[in-house]
């Protein structure tokens, strides 16, 4: 481990005297700790680059694995000193922290009184680079399949909705249809469907932004008809009258990787988000 730590500090501050200093150590102490590393890995993980020193291509190949675990490992590490109080990172997608995200989990805890989540926002795809790095140990968002590093566990298919311009009654044939970017996980996850399913919405021009509130707020003052997961019209409390219920849905999933996935908490926690979540919209 301690090798590891110190080709971590080498990989982010670039000279074994900066490493040296932010781990409070001799520079010989450093590189003593590489050369072990690399002596018992048997390949070369630093190479000169000039004055500094970067990671080889096998320097990152094993740091992208070894990383998460020391994080995993000092987190465990933790918790043991806590009076079985476990404490975690999670991390919530924006749309999903927009809308039944906080309260969910809010009520999740009030249950798991020994748990304790450190929060973070951000867009799902950041989101997922940040569990699998090990930064956070928990995630709440719309899932790409393709990642066969992590583990999901289902918690619900979130229905879209059309919503109508200005909050009519019904929508604006002649407006554009305003909603996620191309390039966001909901889009990935339902924009085939969409432009399948419902090929009429797609008759005018579509304004694609990059976040639901923003389409929100300009379907709001009559720009066009938004397209908009069902969680934020009951966040604002909308008319049903203002917006219709489409047949597609974003899978929202508990993501994180195996090995948190295998610990005690994980399977109560996730069993009571489902629940509090299930409960959110059946109100």
């Amino acid at each position: 481990m301690d090798g590891i730590e110190a080709l971590i500090a080498l990989e982010k501050y670039g000279t074994v005297s900066e490493a040296a200093v932010r781990l409070r150590l001799s520079q010989s102490a450093v590189s003593k700790r590489i050369q072990a590393l690399q002596t018992e890995l048997k390949v070369k993980l630093i190479e000169p680059d000039g004055r500094r020193v970067r990671l080889t291509q096998d320097g990152y190949q094993f740091l992208s694995k070894a990383r998460p675990l020391i994080i995993e490992l000092k987190n465990l590490t933790l918790n043991s000193d806590k009076s079985n109080l476990s404490h975690f990172a999670l991390g919530l997608s924006d749309s999903i922290a927009g809308s039944f995200g906080p309260y969910v989990v809010s009520e999740t805890l009030k249950t798991l009184k020994t748990l304790e989540l450190d929060f973070h926002v951000h867009r799902s795809l950041m989101l997922l680079e940040n569990i699998s790095l090990g930064k956070y140990q928990l995630g709440i968002c719309t899932f790409d399949e393709n990642r066969k590093d992590l583990y999901s566990a289902h918690l619900i298919d979130e229905p879209l909705v059309l919503l109508n311009s200005e909050f009519r009654n019904r929508p604006n044939k002649n407006l554009p249809l305003i909603t996620i970017e191309e390039n966001s996980a909901t889009w990935k996850n339902v924009g085939s469907v969409l432009k399948k399913d419902y090929a009429h919405l797609f008759s005018n021009n579509v304004l694609f932004v990059e976040s639901f509130m923003a389409v929100y707020q300009m379907t709001k003052v009559g720009l066009g008809n938004g397209l908009i997961p069902l969680g934020l019209t009951k966040e604002f409390h909308l008319k049903k009258e203002a917006y219709k219920k489409l047949k597609v849905t974003r899978t929202i999933s508990l993501v994180t990787r195996k090995t948190v996935a295998q610990l005690d908490f994980f399977e109560p926690f996730y069993k009571e988000l489902k629940h509090n979540i299930e409960v959110y919209f059946e109100n």
